[in-house]
């Protein structure tokens, strides 16, 4: 559930996130009702009704499945709070709120920046418990390690949010006649900041090894974790993420932020996630042994199924049949053979979107493959196709594929050499030795 987060956590963003679905049924899974446990059922009926009439009855049920969790999500108890507060129920607000704090929830100012609780500010609980909160973190604060480093992360982290704050509202500005230069003129502050946070978290890592909840606290762990979330750079992500793993196996970080890089390094390398933590708009991006999905979960320590997990983001999940499995599968080497055809017949639409297609499924289609992909793209005369192709090659050397040092000697690449990225690919290569 904690999604990548803008500076606070999901829990913002979450209510615009849930997709309205007046039709879904609770889901009858074997897999899922294995656990012999009522929460994961109640809080999936729970999220069921909030995706279609963000009722009282949703919020009831939320707040009862998160008090049976043995591992409280507190953010749930949040999401109660808000449905609460959208129907005027202000004492059963204060109410869930309240069991949140005496959970361990701190976060003042994200109670406050919630819309749907402005109208509690006046109440005096709602400033006995916001007190109560500040009272938690600045205890939480004051017992790190270092918390000169913590406020360091901060601001880290607020000028990550401010440029990207500041690119949204540029690109809002274009026009449909802006060029692809134009967005990347736009994007080159949020490069910046990335460049110079990697290279201070680098910095950090090397005097102090991977900032976990001991040294900086939660706040400044989860800022450790979102800077490689951001930066673009895999290896760097990679190294990131063998550090927590190492300080998740001390207790000293959060599980949910391994979860979510190792997935994230899956799905921009066009790999199977196993975590299931990488969510698309009506779907998971593709999951790797879907039946073992819980196994794994539980095992990390995550604090719900994946079909708990699935159900807060609007999506009724069951995992897919070998034979389903199969189906994609195939699809993905039909639709490649549909892009090699498309090369053939020099039709460059229908080749970007079939190789578009083939590279969804995420692992059906092997490096050999894409690597002869990039090389049709590639001597195409349009921009997209050869962009797609310089991405295509990104992908393998981050693999690190083994074949991917013949990729600066190859003449068929000639054309890309006029573009910037290509010594990004140059770098990456050089890198991967």
């Amino acid at each position: 559930m904690r999604k990548v987060f803008q500076g606070l956590i999901y829990i913002a963003i979450i209510v615009s996130s849930c997709k309205d679905s007046k039709n879904q049924k609770l889901i009858e899974n074997e897999h899922l009702t294995d656990h012999n446990s009522n929460w994961e059922l109640l809080m999936i009926e729970g999220y069921q009704k909030f995706n279609s009439d963000r009722s009282n009855e949703a919020a009831e049920l939320i707040l009862e499945a998160t008090e049976l969790m043995p591992n409280k999500n507190l953010e749930n108890y949040l999401v109660s709070a808000m449905i609460f507060a959208q129907n005027s129920q202000q004492e059963k607000v204060l109410i869930a709120i309240e069991k949140a704090i005496k959970e361990g929830f701190k976060d003042p100012q994200l109670l406050n920046s919630i819309p749907e609780f402005i109208q509690l500010r006046e109440h005096v609980t709602w400033n006995k418990l916001i007190t109560q909160a500040k009272n938690l973190q600045e205890k939480d604060e004051a017992s790190v390690q270092n918390p000169l480093l913590l406020k360091e992360l901060k601001e880290m982290w607020a000028n990550d949010q401010e440029v990207l704050a500041q690119y949204e509202k540029n690109i809002n500005t274009l026009d449909s006649t802006a060029t692809y230069n134009d967005h990347l003129r736009l994007f080159k502050p949020v490069e910046r900041i990335w460049k110079v946070n990697k290279i201070k978290l680098d910095s950090i890592i090397k005097i102090h090894g991977w900032p976990g909840n001991k040294l900086v606290g939660e706040a400044g762990a989860k800022v450790a974790w979102g800077i490689p979330q951001h930066h673009p750079n895999i290896f760097f992500k990679r190294k990131c993420l063998l550090l927590i793993k190492k300080a998740l196996e001390k207790g000293d970080v959060d599980p949910n932020h391994y979860a979510k890089l190792h997935d994230r390094i899956a799905r921009e390398t066009w790999q199977k996630q196993i975590y299931g933590t990488s969510i698309a708009e009506h779907a998971p991006f593709p999951i790797k042994d879907p039946k073992n999905i819980n196994k794994r979960r539980a095992e990390l320590g995550l604090f719900e199924p994946f079909e708990v997990y699935a159900i807060y983001h609007g999506l009724n999940y069951q995992p897919p049949s070998s034979k389903e499995i199969q189906t994609i599968y195939e699809k993905a080497q039909n639709d490649y053979l549909k892009f090699e055809e498309s090369i053939r017949l020099n039709q460059v639409d229908s080749v970007n979107i079939y190789i578009s297609k083939a590279i969804s499924a995420y692992g059906d289609i092997n490096n050999e493959q894409l690597y002869n992909a990039a090389i049709s793209l590639a001597k195409l005369d349009n921009q997209s196709s050869q962009l797609r192709s310089m991405k295509i090659l990104k992908v393998l050397i981050w693999r690190e594929w083994e074949n991917r040092f013949k990729i600066l000697s190859q003449n068929e690449f000639k054309a890309l050499k006029d573009y910037d990225e290509w010594k990004e690919i140059q770098n990456l290569i050089e890198t991967s030795e």
